[in-house]
């Protein structure tokens, strides 16, 4: 979508209703497996739709049952959504490698046994823990079984 250049924008991200009605492959064809571009269609269709919301604030039980329903977002991700997305301050991506290094454990379940003083301040703690690790972005899920 063109931006009126004197406002010093050329181009805005398309509205989640415009990239719920691409097509898929029009979407893959952007240089994204086509597995990722169905999960990419099927977020926006959710935003779109009303049935989820992502925004500060937004109830984060609903929206997290929302996103792990939606084939290729698994609760790594939906985690990292609720954190950044949804600013929840309790947001636990357990299953990222950089959690588990910085916590010196070997499994998610681990970590979440781990954080539980932290509560509810986790997503804090992870922040916390990246910088630690010098990591300026959080590390791939250690077990994708559905992302």
């Amino acid at each position: 979508m063109a931006m009126p250049a004197a406002l010093g924008l050329t181009h805005c991200f398309p509205t989640p209703a415009a990239i719920a009605a691409q097509d898929p492959n029009e979407i893959a064809a952007l240089g994204i497996i086509g597995k990722r571009a169905r999960t990419i269609q099927q977020l926006a269709q959710a935003i779109a739709s009303g049935a989820l919301e992502l925004a500060p604030g937004a109830p984060v039980p609903p929206a997290l049952r929302a996103l792990t329903s939606i084939a290729g977002i698994g609760d790594w991700t939906a985690q990292y959504i609720a954190m950044r997305a949804l600013r929840w301050p309790d947001a636990f991506p357990a299953a990222d490698l950089g959690v588990m290094k910085g916590l010196g454990v070997k499994t998610a379940a681990q970590a979440t046994r781990a954080s539980q003083d932290w509560r509810p301040w986790r997503a804090y703690a992870v922040m916390h823990l990246w910088e630690r690790l010098g990591a300026t972005a959080p590390a791939v899920e250690s077990n994708p079984t559905k992302e």
